[in-house]
């Protein structure tokens, strides 16, 4: 479970805040609301290693890629077929 400090708190503890962020992530929240979020650096790599994941056809199997062909849209969505073509 993450920890969580407030703004003042993690300025005033920001040795031991960012201590914590190597083995959890620590929320810092202001006016009671959460808005950053410590990580350590390895973490953060795992993270964005997984944004920048490239998933090809060649990947898929033949089962996922005629499924995927049969796929119909929702009634009430065809509109949205427009925005892919723009």
């Amino acid at each position: 479970m993450p920890a969580t400090l407030t703004r003042s708190a993690f300025e005033a503890q920001v040795g031991e805040a960012l201590d914590k962020a190597m083995s959890q992530p620590v929320i810092v929240t202001k006016h009671g609301k959460p808005k950053n979020v410590v990580l350590s650096y390895d973490e953060y790599e795992r993270l964005a290693a997984r944004d920048r994941r490239i998933v090809t056809l060649t990947d898929w199997t033949e089962r996922e890629i005629q499924a995927l062909e049969s796929m119909e849209m929702e009634p009430g969505l065809a509109h949205l077929d427009a925005e892919l073509e723009a």
